[in-house]
């Protein structure tokens, strides 16, 4: 009987040849097509597809108290550090379960040292622990675009503290079962569930809801919880029924490897072990398709090595096809004679409708009564670097806080947990940036546009400097610097005019002017709250506060949220500010005042 890579050979030779000495290389193949398939279904079936209702109102029976939790997770991924953090610091008894292995991921992490320390202030981590999960640190960051035909001078990004530190993925997420595990919130032990497929949840207005679940050998178990967080990844059936089959603006599609054997230097084709390669073009557009790598060093001889290509939500995407480019490609990018895969790494990393238009009564919908949507299921991270992790982490102590005041106010209707989201300023005036990273058909525009587009976008950076460069990759560039940024690229490149009104449909051009006044707003916002902090945080300020909770507890959540927003653009401010900054005068030191998003 053939296997299933001898099956692909004729369409994916590359691929296929490559799978069969993969170690559990079939497994993968199987999940590979199981996600394009989940991604098909959710996406292609037209407006008038019938979604499954997975998520339903209906009464249950009372379930035993070993049965009942306060939060049920489901997926096993980067669900793992809120459910951590929730039991350890807050004592909630959770439930984490997950179709596959709980805490296996299929991307290596990496991030900053300096986002990576929020994983310290929550509690999640001691010192020891967080040192223990670093696989490398890169002294530079390479953003590099193929300059062949462009008709601008090639620029170059070198970035310092931007995706430099490694993380090992399953480490961290090992760290954070045995602390799960370790807790027993009111005498009952939380519980890890492997091999454990989500079927539907039942949400009873005044207890909770049940999780229906079925396990690897086919048997039903229901579980019951005060609230369900839906980490269930691009592909969540909730957050498809949620935003009716349209979850999700903006996708990218990535595929590779962690490998051992390249060969290690400076020359072309080897790896130095001090630079991570966080966006680099070897060629032009082809096929409607602007190919993008990523290699970062790991644990050891280690390398993790991505391809992927940005796109529309709604157009065609296969993982196994561009794994065959990848394969197909790599020898002309790294030097490939001795290599030994030790795993594959993929998958598709969504960026969702991050703001509202004016017209729009709200935006993109998180949430049912005691359900709420987190991570790639909510897709809120970076359209531009697209990285869960790092998004993720960035906001995993507002999401965290948050969590504990809906729960101990029981403020859990759909309208109070939508509150309850990542941060959506800097990402939704990123999402017009991103959009110049998608190639057009080349009846359309020159192969050559994108990388012209992203030659001139770090030419513009650099000149803005470092700090605002850093900050930009972060999500975390300010109103003030990102309106520069704006003014400037048209002075150095005028294209960018009828570029932007060729890449940018009406609505998405209004989205994009919507996002940067409420960037603007926020910024504003910030100034005000550092004014009224003093008396948010005296006794009289306190006990309104605690009033308000009691009394109005969706009022009360509301205002946790925006002082949360506002503590992170706070984290923002204090890790920029820790740089040289000259003093240029009034006008300078007024700009100062506007805080990254």
């Amino acid at each position: 009987m053939q296997t299933y890579s001898e099956k692909l050979t004729s369409q994916y030779p590359h691929l296929a040849a490559a799978f069969a000495s993969i170690p559990q290389g079939e497994m993968h193949l199987h999940r590979l097509q199981d996600l394009n398939n989940s991604w098909r279904n959710m996406l292609f079936s037209g407006a008038t597809r019938d979604y499954t209702q997975v998520v339903v109102t209906e009464e249950r029976p009372t379930l035993p108290a070993v049965d009942m939790f306060d939060i049920i997770y489901a997926g096993g991924g980067l669900n793992l550090l809120n459910a951590a953090i929730m039991t350890r610091r807050f004592g909630m008894r959770v439930l984490v379960f997950d179709r596959f292995t709980v805490g296996a991921v299929h991307r290596e992490w990496n991030i900053s040292r300096d986002e990576l320390r929020e994983l310290l202030e929550v509690g999640l981590l001691t010192p020891e622990e967080l040192e223990s999960v670093i696989q490398r640190e890169y002294r530079d960051g390479l953003v590099r675009f193929h300059a062949e035909h462009i008709q601008v001078p090639a620029a170059e990004l070198h970035l310092k503290g931007v995706l430099n530190v490694a993380v090992d993925a399953e480490k961290l997420t090992s760290l954070c079962m045995k602390k799960i595990q370790q807790q027993q919130p009111l005498g009952l032990p939380n519980l890890i569930l492997h091999n454990t497929t989500f079927v539907r949840c039942a949400v009873q207005p005044f207890n909770g809801v049940t999780v229906d679940v079925i396990d690897a050998s086919a048997q039903k178990h229901s579980y019951g919880a005060r609230l369900l967080i839906d980490g269930m990844g691009s592909t969540s059936p909730i957050a498809c029924q949620l935003n009716c089959g349209r979850p999700f603006s903006l996708v990218c599609p990535t595929v590779g490897t962690v490998a051992r054997g390249y060969k290690w230097g400076s020359e072309p084709g080897a790896i130095d072990p001090e630079v991570g390669e966080v966006l680099v073009t070897t060629e032009e557009a082809h096929a409607g398709r602007q190919l993008i790598w990523e290699t970062f060093p790991g644990a050891g001889d280690q390398v993790a090595i991505y391809l992927f290509h940005y796109a529309q939500a709604g157009t065609s995407v296969d993982l196994l096809e561009l794994f065959d480019r990848f394969f197909e490609q790599l020898p002309s990018y790294k030097n490939t004679s001795s290599v030994e895969i030790i795993k594959p790494v993929y998958g598709f990393i969504p960026a969702g409708y991050n703001i509202s238009l004016p017209w729009q009564k709200k935006p993109k919908v998180l949430a049912y009564d005691h359900v709420l949507s987190l991570g790639d299921a909510a897709a809120f991270q970076s359209p531009l670097t697209f990285c869960g992790f790092g998004s993720y982490v960035r906001n995993v102590r507002r999401i965290t806080t948050l969590l504990a005041v809906a729960l101990a106010t029981n403020a859990l209707k759909a309208d109070e947990l939508n509150l309850i989201r990542a941060s959506e300023a800097v990402p939704a005036v990123a999402r017009a940036f991103s959009k110049f990273m998608i190639a057009q058909p080349e009846c359309t525009e020159a192969p050559w546009q994108v990388n012209e587009t992203l030659n001139v976008f770090c030419r513009v950076l650099y000149d803005l400097g470092p700090e605002v460069t850093n900050a930009f990759f972060k999500d975390r560039i300010s109103w003030r610097d990102y309106t520069r940024l704006v003014l400037k690229t048209p002075v150095y490149y005028p294209k960018i005019y009828k570029l932007a009104l060729s890449t940018l449909s009406l609505t998405e051009m209004i989205g994009w002017i919507t996002a940067w006044l409420q960037l603007g707003r926020q910024s504003a916002g910030y100034v005000l709250y550092r004014t009224v902090k003093p008396l948010l945080q005296s006794s009289p300020g306190s006990l309104a506060n605690g009033t308000i909770k009691r009394a109005f507890p969706r009022l009360g959540l509301h205002i946790a949220a925006k002082r949360e927003a506002m503590e992170q653009v706070a984290r923002g401010v204090g890790e920029r500010s820790t740089g040289t900054r000259k003093c240029r005068g009034i006008g300078y030191w007024f700009g100062g005042l506007w805080p990254q998003g």
